[in-house]
């Protein structure tokens, strides 16, 4: 009876196995292409009755190249034959879906075959004219030759159509033999004229460059390891082609962390849906320092984190996750050998593929966007007295926010934004506040008394008379050191990303000032956006914590 795999997992359980490697990866992009014959499209149309295509106009190529490779002897992953068929979708005018590809996978996973595949069905079935591929090193590009040359060897149908393969003098390429191909001449007259294939491979650290060459595939490999530099010497080779591609493969990054400029772009342009751009990344989700943590139930080897949101770097499920060949070329065994003798930096970025990506948001630098999203509470309750209320206008004057706060019996301070409680202009203003007032009798209306709100201070106090709090300077000051110690204690919530977006990105943009003798406040003027979200709602707390001290039910019976 044959016994089956029992894998362990970090809290002493098991799980039957074997373990595999996922097949989708966790970040994706897909460009629209034709997957299904569409009845209104012509092009589908006409391949169906010509060609007798099953599959739409845009991704008959793909399923050609997959059952094409399969007859040389490439038996892939169902990941590998996912991208593949992507790579190659089209759009119904026969231009490629994705001219950008993106490829972010752990070491030995697989993409250099889903290059093999990609570059032999360009010169072999595709009949582009010519396909570079390159690397940091040219040893890399020199076993991507070697692999190519093995395969072409081993098919006498692939060999026959070689002309030769060079392997050295700085000349590496697989040439095939001319083939004669139906061109148009100026006049527009036919003519039979004599094309070939070609396939070179350079090494972007060394003299070679593919400056002046124009092909239809430009393959990075290591694209981990690529300057702006390197980039702009090869990418004016695709402007005389009419389909290029450009496909980046890599690792999530170099040993220290740092990943190349130009692949953090087009990884971007994966995780914000580019059209032009089919990409995939496996990798882990890593714990971020807003996962709770208990030295007692809690893993050593992710300090002590119990977070089951994210993924943990010591469990064997999360390893299946960015690292689809698990179970077949990536062992089990391999990998728990690795987590016990890499640094746990090292292990993270080469195995998880969790990389050093830039921020793709505002840059966090007063408060850290994990320190300000454990404070998310998306469902507080209804807003009980006692209250307050506060509104700023943003330093080019264009727009203005109105923000509350009141205490929650769980001892913590809420800041919430009124529903349209962020307008361009601020003529809407007082008359917004007076709704409010009239319906929760707030304790004060804080205002700065400097700033582009003051403007609005003398027709808050004709209107709301002493319930109208001025905030000077230097309580500016104190009401930011009120609010950044409420967020180090996590006595405060607000309603989070999704709920309240714009104090979000308020927080993630907001910089500071100094004041006074050691004192700092929200810096508003160089601000990169619009940061009246947070220092209206730094007002509201501060000023609630000082009122509510001598609070009276009373107030807030009109």
């Amino acid at each position: 009876m044959r016994q089956i795999e029992r894998v362990e997992l970090p809290d002493g359980t098991f799980m039957d196995g074997p373990l595999l490697g996922h097949q989708m990866p966790r970040l994706y992009n897909v460009p629209e292409r034709h997957e299904v014959q569409q009845p209104d499209c012509v092009m589908c149309q006409i391949e169906a009755m010509e060609e007798k295509h099953e599959h739409g106009c845009g991704d008959h190529i793909g399923q050609e190249a997959l059952e094409w490779a399969e007859g040389f002897g490439y038996d892939l992953d169902v990941w590998q034959k996912w991208a593949i068929r992507h790579m190659f979708g089209r759009k119904p005018n026969g231009l490629w879906a994705a001219p950008d590809v993106v490829m972010i996978v752990a070491r030995q996973n697989g993409k250099g075959t889903v290059l093999e595949v990609r570059e032999l069905a360009g010169v072999f079935l595709l009949e582009e004219e010519l396909i570079i591929h390159t690397s940091h090193q040219l040893k890399t590009s020199l076993n991507h030759l070697e692999r190519l040359s093995n395969t072409i060897k081993s098919y006498p149908s692939l060999d026959k159509k070689v002309s030769n393969i060079v392997t050295g003098n700085g000349k590496e390429a697989i040439k095939l033999k001319p083939r004669p191909t139906l061109i148009f001449g100026p006049s527009g007259k036919e003519i039979l004229a004599r094309r070939t294939s070609k396939i070179e491979f350079h090494a972007r650290s060394g003299s070679a460059t593919s400056r002046g060459f124009s092909c239809d595939c430009l393959v990075y490999d290591e694209a981990m390891i690529l300057s702006n530099e390197q980039v702009g010497a090869s990418m004016p080779t695709m402007r005389a082609r009419p389909n290029p591609q450009m496909i980046y493969a890599a690792s999530a990054g170099l040993e220290d962390g740092s990943v190349s400029q130009q692949l953090a772009l087009m990884r971007k342009s994966m995780t914000k849906h580019d059209p032009d751009t089919f990409g995939l990344e496996f990798s882990a989700n890593p714990h971020d320092d807003s996962c709770p943590r208990d030295e007692t139930h809690g893993r050593e080897s992710n300090y002590f984190i119990v977070c089951d949101k994210h993924d943990d770097r010591d469990d064997p499920r999360t390893w299946a996750k960015a690292n689809p060949a698990m179970g077949t070329r990536v062992t089990l065994a391999t990998t728990r050998r690795e987590l016990n003798k890499m640094p746990p930096a090292k292990f993270d970025i080469e195995i998880l593929s969790i990389g050093n990506w830039p921020s793709e948001e505002e840059p966090w630098e007063t408060i850290s966007r994990p320190a300000w999203k454990v404070l998310t509470n998306e469902d507080p309750g209804f807003p009980t007295p006692p209250m307050v209320l506060a509104f700023d206008v943003s330093e080019d004057g264009k727009s203005a926010t109105v923000m509350g706060s009141w205490a929650h019996k769980q001892d913590r301070t809420v800041i919430e934004m009124p529903l349209d409680g962020h307008r361009y202009g601020t003529g809407w203003v007082i008359d917004f506040v007076h709704a409010k007032y009239l319906k929760r009798r707030p304790l004060a209306i804080a205002v700065p008394k400097s700033g582009p709100a003051a403007g609005l201070l003398d027709d808050a106090i004709k209107k709301w008379g002493d319930r109208v709090y001025p905030v000077g300077p230097a309580e500016e000051a104190a009401a930011f050191a009120f609010l950044i110690q409420q967020v180090k204690d996590k006595k405060l919530w607000h309603f989070g990303e999704e709920m309240a977006p714009t104090l979000w990105h308020a927080v993630g943009r907001a910089g500071t000032r100094d004041v006074g003798d050691g004192g700092k406040a929200w810096k508003r003027r160089d601000a990169e956006g619009d940061i009246s979200p947070i220092t209206a709602g730094t007002l509201a707390a501060y000023v609630l914590n000082k009122k509510r001290r001598s609070y009276d039910l009373t107030n807030t019976i009109a």
